[in-house]
């Protein structure tokens, strides 16, 4: 078994890019510097040294792999990583679908290559080792993507608003504010989070800015009651919208959704909703830790086409505990019997802080691959299309979430978003706000946690009177 690597020469500076790409075979690896092997296991050596790159692999017999350093950094990272992707691949007989790629946004990095690089093909395909599944993926989601880039200016951002409270918190998820503690602080929080949406509504209109999008997202923002929905899209209603193309709000637990509250939603101007099963079967939803039952979500869903929603995401997710291949098959084809005008395809990534971290007896990471493969074809054949993609740390079989719609339902927002293609202005707890310009992106992190969100405002208005100065 592999559970070190480490690092010789110059290699430490590649450090980054190889520990993530490690980890993906071996999640436990711990990293040295410097230092002469020492596992009785085995251990993977890299080296840039003296115009050369070496990799070594020892598991009882010794492996190794070299290829002539480029001169140039960004380069001689990759041809390192490929030179470990390969001898580790063969080692273990796995090959990794998005090849060397270990970032959140790879459609990025692909749509980069095709676009500049003439050698585009070569260069991803046989440099980045990415599967020409995954580029044949990529390919159709970046056509899909274009038009609705080129309709975004540079006078054009949107506006994400956090709710960071959940009735309670899936063993896969590590986000705190989802205990039961922090929902005591949820009036609290809500009212000041009105205060920064006025600093908020006070940069776009003295920015100029266009709004496309509004996403109200989570957490679950349906713990909010009724009336405070309603003061919440009362809110929003007061920003300028003239440029208004779409309306998020999630309202991902179906035990928190009521015909109140999506008729607040309805009435407040949302045009897209989330209601999220994650899985159709009772058991595995219990296994989870979500309060709900299947019944629950598809009342929920029929509930917000009662009240008259046409455009309502469902989120599932691939590699859960307790779930099969045939469950998993069975979740999909209901749910696209069901039709609604997206599925939000993930697979399971282990959280650092999650229960599932703690307890890795419920895990299988081979496994996913074949649940995500079979309901890809399932959602290509009957009319559903990817349109956005992206990856994260500890992700099963080291596959990607993947965004399918009907045509034309896309969210804009998660396509913006993902792509780094405008500014995003965020408003509440952990709410990242992305300012792209000519000389690349700036960043302004609002606090993780409700209670350092509430005890420390006037740092967070002081944060958004200074984001002011990015516009002009």
């Amino acid at each position: 078994m592999i559970d070190t690597l480490y690092f010789f020469g110059g290699a430490g500076k590649y450090k980054y890019e190889c520990e993530r790409l490690m980890t993906a075979f071996y999640p436990s690896v711990r990293l040295c510097f410097d230092e002469e092997p020492d596992s009785a296991d085995g251990y993977v050596s890299l080296y840039s040294d003296g115009g050369q790159l070496r990799a070594v692999l020892y598991d009882g017999e010794r492996r190794e792999k070299s290829a002539a350093s480029s001169g140039d950094d960004t380069l001689d990272e990759l041809l390192l990583c490929g030179l470990m992707y390969d001898l580790i691949s063969e080692h273990t007989e796995i090959t990794l679908p998005w090849g060397i790629l270990t970032g959140v946004r790879p459609i990025k990095v692909i749509r980069s290559a095709l676009y500049t690089r003439p050698d585009a093909k070569s260069y991803i395909s046989d440099l980045l080792r990415v599967s020409k599944e995954k580029l044949d993926i990529a390919k159709s989601i970046i056509s899909v993507q274009d038009p609705i880039l080129d309709m975004l200016t540079e006078k054009s951002v949107s506006l994400y608003v956090s709710i960071p409270f959940c009735p309670t918190r899936c063993s896969y998820c590590s986000f705190i504010s989802s205990s039961g503690g922090a929902l005591k602080l949820k009036d609290e929080y809500f009212e000041l989070l009105l205060k920064e949406l006025d600093e908020c509504r006070a940069l776009t209109q003295n920015a100029g800015l266009d709004i496309l999008t509004i996403y109200i997202g989570g957490g679950t923002p349906t713990t909010l009651s009724a009336e405070q929905l309603k003061r919440l899209t009362d809110k929003l209603g007061d920003f300028p919208l003239s440029h208004l193309k779409e309306f998020t709000a999630e309202a991902g637990r179906p035990d928190t959704v009521t015909k109140e509250k999506l008729l607040a939603l309805k009435h407040g101007g949302v045009s897209r909703i989330s209601i999220n099963p994650q899985t159709l079967s009772d058991e595995v939803l219990r296994a989870i830790g979500r309060s709900h039952s299947v019944e629950q979500f598809f009342e929920a869903f029929y509930l917000a086409r009662k009240v008259g929603f046409d455009n309502i995401n469902t989120d599932i997710i691939a590699g859960l505990p307790k779930d099969a291949e045939e469950g998993f098959a069975d979740t999909v084809d209901r749910l696209i019997k069901l039709r609604p005008e997206n599925i939000t395809l993930h697979t399971l990534s282990i959280k650092r802080s999650s229960a599932l971290k703690a307890d890795k007896s419920d895990l299988s990471y081979r496994g996913a691959g074949k649940m995500v493969a079979a309901a890809q074809s399932a959602l290509w054949d009957n009319g559903y299309r990817p349109y956005y993609l992206y990856r994260q740390k500890n992700i099963a079989d080291n596959l990607e979430n993947a965004g399918y719609c009907l045509s034309g339902k896309e969210c804009l927002y998660n396509i913006f978003m993902m792509e780094d293609a405008q500014s995003i202005i965020a408003a509440g707890c952990a709410g990242s706000s992305k300012f792209v310009g000519k000389d690349g992106i700036k960043r302004s992190v609002n606090f993780k946690y409700p209670y350092e969100y509430i005890s420390r405002f006037d740092e967070v208005i002081k944060r958004k009177r200074q984001a002011a100065e990015f516009f002009k």
